[in-house]
């Protein structure tokens, strides 16, 4: 079973959705057990699957799928037009030909080196993984459309350690982050709106991280660690707001 060869994820991601009655076709890079095997890519549909060897840059790097293929974050550096200082995280695509191109961040930042990078409505967004887990959305690796950060008074909080973030994941309306605990199950789900504003906070006690996202067909990808490792789907909805007493 497809399942049973995945021994240590390092990303995943919807592919494509087949014919009505079918389940999403999902990709998974899976790195092997402690460096003893190269690094794979597993596609898997229901009871199907199929394994390649990975031709991307290092696997342990921060990696994306978008509509052409898998991205990864390669590293950060200093950059921006007309002298102005930013953070430019350095995008690399592999398979085949390699190709790379930047997004361009906030110097304000608190760790610019420390990063998570997603798939988004119209190309990747990049997440800083510390305080105020600021983050950017772009379009086609370039301009940002989207961003967005913690409000301001939740320093004393989060700025220090378990807590990080690992990832910003678009919704059918907004987006939402995951903030984990190290120390606990406890995670922290962020929603903000279509423009990166935030609008509320869930607190939910799972050993549970977002993978990827459809938000057409409001599903998500996620991985869960318990006794093992799980890698599970999910489909979300909307409650209305409580009516007032």
């Amino acid at each position: 079973m497809c399942p049973e060869r995945v021994r240590a994820p390092l990303g995943a991601a919807f592919v494509s959705t087949p014919a009505a009655g079918g389940g999403p076709v999902i990709e998974i890079i899976d790195g092997g057990m402690a460096g003893a095997d190269e690094a794979q890519i597993i596609r898997f549909s229901d009871d199907q699957c199929r394994a390649t060897a990975w031709s991307g840059p290092d696997p342990s790097l921060p990696a994306a799928r978008d509509a052409t293929g898998w991205v990864s974050a390669s590293g950060t550096g200093l950059g921006g037009p007309d002298g102005i200082p930013t953070t430019r995280v350095s995008l690399v695509r592999g398979g085949g030909t390699t190709s790379r191109s930047g997004v361009d961040l906030p110097i304000a930042w608190s760790d610019s080196a420390a990063i998570s990078v997603s798939s988004g409505p119209r190309g990747i967004i990049v997440s800083s993984r510390h305080y105020p887990f600021a983050w950017s959305a772009a379009a086609d690796g370039g301009d940002r459309t989207a961003a967005g950060s913690i409000p301001a008074g939740n320093e004393t909080y989060y700025a220090s350690d378990p807590w990080v973030g690992t990832g910003v994941f678009a919704l059918d309306s907004g987006f939402v982050q995951v903030l984990a605990d190290l120390a606990s199950d406890r995670r922290h789900l962020v929603i903000y709106d279509s423009s990166g504003a935030f609008t509320r906070r869930r607190v939910i006690d799972v050993p549970f991280g977002i993978l990827d996202t459809s938000p057409y067909r409001r599903q998500l990808l996620a991985v869960r660690r318990t006794d093992r490792v799980e890698i599970l789907t999910y489909e979300w909805t909307w409650q209305p707001p409580r009516a007032r007493d």
